[in-house]
């Protein structure tokens, strides 16, 4: 991330000093869990098998004057489009033109903190902007339109191939974020955009343009669980309003591929995290033989391995957890449906850690873009008088943070018990609906648990 470049100006994730919880953490994590264990309770009381699964109240944006024509029309698309096709443009020019460091680039702003940090938390509140903004969609149907090609591709997709193509270019990208130590030069996610860009195009060639939205186009699979967690639903040709999160029950989604897609989210944003502490330091210092001897491959590759390492150990946990799941409900089937169903209830886990994690790198670095727009390709310009602009820290205050933090952590795994509860009332029968999820709830107090250890481990003395 650019939050981890190495320069005075900016701070990683906005802070810049530590801040001494007023408490031990242990009473943080203890009255957090207890949190959860009490909304359990709750959910298990009022929210009975009277209701189906998918049952939810629905508002019709058609009965708002105006808005409601304006959504069903081509003018969010085409304004969205624009705007992402501009974005992505934006990204390749400056990245490849501007100037060579990250803090001075606004290809390194755009991308990592307006588009993955910004557009992933403004989603997840108002509803799918990537569907809006997608940039390769738009340019596929202009080229379609122009050269008068069919958007049905050469061939069909195999449906055995699921979502695996987007789950691994999700752990490309994570990869590249993360572990590749390429992220923060401004060339490298300039040719990363272009290659991406190029290999998208080719594959909707090849199996048409929505297929590969649904399957492969790795963002377009990310936002489509975050459209279900958001506010906004698409039905009957119709517009509607409804609560957070209860789309997440509407997903028939099942499989590996799945499972594994919905784990990386987590894992990514979690070693994210989890090389920000001193554990992590530990462990990368004491490979560092292993690091020199591999020369200059060695940093990437073992950072690669903690990645993919602590993405396994999320798989195994949560498997353990689902057989606990399944043997408590006494139903004793396959677990893949089982695991895939509830793997949809952590989507709401990995939102509002996203939104914990990276709310002041994008309240305090998201300023740094201002300055830059008065000279994008650090050649000289004077296109706008924002040159002298400085970052205000009057949102990113340490303790205010903080306690933002536990307070989306919260509710998170609050949210994500409710749904694992109404994905037991649909799996299971009788008591067993509930002894199923004392496992699951199990599980939601350790995420919660170590969630907030992560969180805490930059801002404090001694975490």
């Amino acid at each position: 991330m650019l939050g981890r470049t190495p320069a005075p100006a900016v701070l990683a994730h906005g802070f810049g000093i530590r801040y001494d919880l007023p408490v031990p953490l242990y009473l943080y994590v203890i009255a957090a869990g207890l949190v959860v264990v009490l909304s359990f309770l709750l959910v298990v009381v009022f929210v009975g098998a009277r209701a189906e699964e998918r049952d939810y109240p629905r508002f019709s944006v058609d009965r708002i004057p105006l808005v409601g024509p304006v959504a069903r029309s081509r003018v969010p698309r085409v304004v969205g489009a624009t705007i992402g096709v501009l974005v992505l443009a934006a990204i390749i020019v400056t990245g490849l033109l501007g100037a060579p460091d990250a803090t001075g680039n606004p290809a390194e702003y755009l991308l990592w903190i307006y588009f993955w940090a910004g557009t992933v938390l403004v989603s997840s509140v108002v509803g799918n902007l990537y569907a809006l903004l997608n940039p390769f969609s738009a340019i596929y149907d202009v080229a379609t339109r122009l050269l008068r090609w069919s958007q049905g591709g050469l061939r069909s997709y195999p449906e055995r191939l699921g979502v695996w193509p987007a789950a691994a270019g999700y752990f490309v990208f994570a990869y590249f974020e993360l572990a590749s130590g390429q992220s923060a030069h401004p060339r490298s996610v300039a040719a990363a955009a272009i290659i991406y860009t190029v290999y998208t195009l080719a594959m909707m060639v090849v199996f048409g343009r929505d297929a590969w939205l649904r399957h492969g186009e790795t963002f377009s699979v990310l936002f489509t669980f975050i459209e279900a967690f958001g506010p906004v639903e698409k039905r009957d040709g119709r517009i509607y309003l409804r609560p957070w999160a209860v789309g997440l029950t509407r997903l028939d989604l099942e499989g590996w591929d799945v499972i594994s897609f919905v784990i990386l989210t987590l894992s990514s944003l979690a070693f994210d995290g989890f090389s920000a502490t001193p554990l992590w330091s530990s462990i990368y210092l004491g490979l560092g033989g292993l690091t020199d001897a591999l020369g200059s491959v060695g940093p990437p590759l073992v950072k690669g391995a903690g990645l993919l390492g602590l993405t396994l150990l999320f798989a195994i946990v949560y498997m353990l957890f689902i057989r606990l799941v399944d043997r408590a409900g006494r139903r004793r089937g396959k677990l893949v449906p089982v695991a895939s169903a509830f793997a949809f209830t952590l989507i709401p886990i990995a939102l509002v850690y996203n939104a914990a994690h990276n709310y002041s790198y994008m309240v305090v670095q998201g300023q740094g873009l201002i300055p830059l727009l008065a000279d994008p390709l650090h050649n000289g310009a004077h296109l706008l008088p924002t040159a002298g602009y400085r970052p205000s820290f009057a949102l990113a205050d340490a303790g205010f943070v903080w306690y933002l933090q536990v307070v989306l952590i919260v509710v998170g795994h609050v949210i994500a018990v409710y749904l694992a509860h109404r994905r037991a009332l649909t799996t299971y029968e009788g008591k067993a609906v509930i002894r199923s999820q004392y496992p699951m709830l199990l599980l939601m107090v350790m995420y919660t648990a170590v969630s907030l250890w992560i969180l805490a481990q930059p801002i404090t003395e001694a975490g």
